[in-house]
């Protein structure tokens, strides 16, 4: 099992935050069981611990793409530097659009996958959008490419123009967690991952076989406690956090 330094996990949850740290293989699947319950203890030694009823409680539970920079195992574990993914969004320069074959042109297509999901931005030609979300097609040579309004769908037909505009990577969106067997009178629920839970497209080279660094992926589980009313008490509705943060290697991932 990984070690994160104090310093790694900090980032995410605080000083005093829980937090569940993994490393994973990409496409693998996993799970947790948890039990949330109150703890009695003795000069430091527990002795007793009592469930948490779940009953009318909101469970969620979402991570989401980070980057990482400055990766290395330290004698205090894995320790790195999160940051908002992509750090740099820019992919190419766009410099011209061709109606003929629809082809946008740039310097290389290097950074580019068959699937991938781009916008543009700046001063837009060609009769695209800005700030849509558009899909590479297909990578035809070094320094051209083709780009469908919907994934693997039909090529977006261009109008021929020149200029200068920007592609670049989309944000990514949170994903959420599915929570399963909840024994509400137990305190009890299971959270799971699978393999299509990490959003990596075949071929994204930000998760090659050969990159130096893992994805990573951080998050919550946040319990919403309703209000209690007691007669002429009122407990305010609260919430509780679980702090989360996975490591995904690129172990036998194969790029198409």
């Amino acid at each position: 099992m990984a070690k994160f330094s104090q310093q790694t996990l900090n980032q995410v949850a605080g000083f005093d935050g829980q937090i569940l740290a993994e490393n994973l293989v990409y496409n693998q699947k996993d799970f947790w069981n948890f039990g949330w319950a109150n703890v009695t203890s003795t000069s430091g030694w527990t002795t007793g611990t009592a469930p948490i009823d779940l009953t009318g409680v909101v469970i969620n539970a979402q991570i989401v793409r980070r980057a990482i920079s400055n990766y290395h195992d330290s004698r205090t574990g894995l320790d790195f530097v999160i940051q908002d993914y992509p750090v740099v969004p820019l992919i190419q320069t766009i410099t011209a659009t061709d109606n003929t074959d629809d082809l946008m042109t740039c310097t290389s297509t290097s950074e580019m996958y068959i699937g991938q999901p781009v916008s543009f931005a700046g001063t837009v030609f060609g009769n695209v959008v800005i700030n849509t979300t558009y899909y590479v097609l297909t990578i035809p040579t070094a320094t051209t490419f083709t780009i469908s309004a919907t994934s693997g769908g039909a090529t977006f037909t261009l109008a021929t123009a020149t200029g200068s505009m920007t592609m670049n990577k989309i944000d990514p969106v949170p994903i959420a967690l599915p929570i399963t067997n909840r024994v509400d009178t137990q305190g009890a629920f299971t959270m799971t991952i699978d393999d299509a839970t990490w959003g990596v497209i075949i071929g994204d080279p930000d998760l090659d076989i050969n990159a130096t660094e893992p994805a990573c992926f951080s998050g919550r589980i946040k319990l919403s406690f309703p209000a209690i009313v007691d007669g002429a008490i009122t407990q305010p509705a609260y919430d509780e956090v679980l702090f989360l943060l996975f490591l995904i290697n690129s172990d036998g991932v194969v790029n198409y």
